[in-house]
């Protein structure tokens, strides 16, 4: 039998201390699963428009306005339901964009017009706005220090790899079923996911924490994840002196003690994903009219998502042992030295580069570009508290979206060459960014250097 419950329990050190697997795994795996799905259908849009386009008699430019609607859904998604999970709690938000974006692609596969197309791809946006800010926070609120940096990583790095898991099933389906079994699909897979979600993913314990009325259901979730009937409703649950238990939400964002970092993150945000974005939308066109073969150009951007995988498990693997700090930096550098490499081959007078050289280039964009987006999902959830985590990661996303719906007038606005200074330039602000953060993930040598030496029934010092 137990002795006499101790009333002050001090969930992150509860957290932090306890090993990565049962719960905390559980809640990995789903939120990796979320964040494929939501990559699948970030990119589904632009999977299906060829043959859209050929079915509906218009061409790509014809669609640009639906490509825009999806990010402005996307960025007014991260903005309202980012804050919706700081009030109302992790898991009701995701289940609420999983449904929103699974409904919206579905109804897609129904479109008959332009007009009704831009509406339907500004719904899915919302939900796929508002689901990656909130995995982000949940992950970040169930793993410890010294693994949440690979941990968010690893659910993060779901956007690409459902990219391109959209772009093989895309290449069996679209010619035999035609584009709108893609939507379906990509539809009713999220419509699936919602019942298992439900079923499966806890509420954020950190959360409840800050929720008196929920010790219970706190209580539950902590015995989950120690393995052990340890606590109970008895027990008075904080999260550490470091987030007092009150209220937060989008007003902290720029409270003097948060907008310096706040304002460091946007930018970073906004032209990181504006260099993302323009290889998305533009980098085959670009290629092909230096003379690249249309299967060589795509077979390019697909090592370009599969090199931002690597990188991003890799950094985020370094960021969590070295900090964060020089260590996107020195990606930014890389980048831009990557992308000035390949301005200066393609502007060669001899039109014989090799292609595969070209594409090692692209290779290690890839990998720092995307390498840095995801890291910065791992940094922005380190920069807040959980009063309003969630709110921050998705207004650090929905600014950030911003700098995608410009991409995709990059195109037009920078021709031939100067498309790749043009992004490098770019990158120079989001090292900029970087370096005048003020709040970066802090090295973590060992777990007895990461976590206080203190009992987790204890209040931390």
């Amino acid at each position: 039998m137990h002795s006499a419950p101790q009333k002050n329990v001090d969930v992150n050190a509860v957290l932090d201390t306890a090993r990565f697997r049962g719960l905390p795994l559980v809640v990995l795996l789903c939120a990796a699963f979320i964040t494929i799905l939501d990559g699948f259908d970030i990119q589904i849009m632009g999977l299906a428009a060829p043959a859209l386009a050929h079915d509906w008699g218009t061409n790509r430019a014809g669609l640009a306005p639906a490509f825009a609607a999806a990010l402005i859904g996307m960025a007014v998604g991260g903005f309202t339901i980012g804050g919706y999970g700081d009030r109302n709690g992790r898991r009701p938000a995701i289940l609420l964009s999983v449904l929103i974006f699974g409904l919206g692609t579905l109804a897609t596969a129904w479109a008959n017009n332009v007009s009704m197309l831009i509406a339907l791809r500004f719904l899915t946006g919302l939900g796929l706005g508002g689901a990656l800010p909130n995995a982000t926070a949940l992950m970040a609120e169930f793993a410890p220090p010294k693994l949440r940096a690979q941990t968010i990583a690893a659910a993060i790095v779901g956007v690409p790899i459902g990219g391109m898991l959209g772009a093989t099933i895309a290449a069996e389906v679209i010619p035999a079923l035609g584009w709108r079994a893609m939507f379906a699909i990509g539809g009713a897979l999220p419509l699936a996911a919602c019942v298992l979600i439900y079923f499966v993913l806890p509420e954020s314990a950190r959360f409840l924490a800050i929720r008196s009325d929920r010790s219970a259901e706190l209580a539950r979730i902590l015995n989950r994840v120690v393995g052990e009937e340890r606590y109970g409703a008895s027990h008075a649950f904080s999260i550490g002196p470091a987030a007092p238990n009150q209220r937060g939400g989008v007003g902290m964002l720029l409270s003097r003690e948060l907008w310096r970092n706040t304002t460091a993150l946007w930018i970073a945000f906004v032209t990181n994903l504006f260099a993302v974005y323009c290889f998305y939308n533009w980098a085959p066109v670009v290629l092909t009219s230096f003379g690249m073969d249309l299967a060589t150009s795509l077979r390019a951007l697909f090592i370009f998502n599969a090199a931002g995988v690597v990188g991003a498990l890799t950094m985020s693997w370094l960021i969590s042992r070295i900090g964060s700090r020089w260590v996107q930096a020195l990606l930014g550098v890389l980048a831009i030295c990557a992308l000035f490499y390949i301005r200066a081959l393609l502007g060669l007078e001899n039109a014989s580069t090799p292609s595969r050289t070209i594409i090692a280039a692209l290779t290690v964009a890839g990998f720092c570009i995307v390498g840095i987006q995801v890291t910065l999902f791992a940094v922005a959830a380190n920069v807040y508290p959980t009063q309003c985590r969630a709110a921050g990661v998705g207004w650090a996303q929905g600014v950030g979206r911003l700098g995608g719906v410009l991409s995709a007038f990059a195109g037009a606005i920078f021709v031939g060459t100067s498309f790749f200074v043009g992004i490098a330039a770019t990158l120079t602000l989001t090292v900029a960014a970087i370096l005048a953060l003020r709040k970066h993930i802090e090295p973590v040598l060992t777990a007895d250097d990461a976590v206080p030496a203190t009992h987790p029934n204890s209040e931390s010092p």
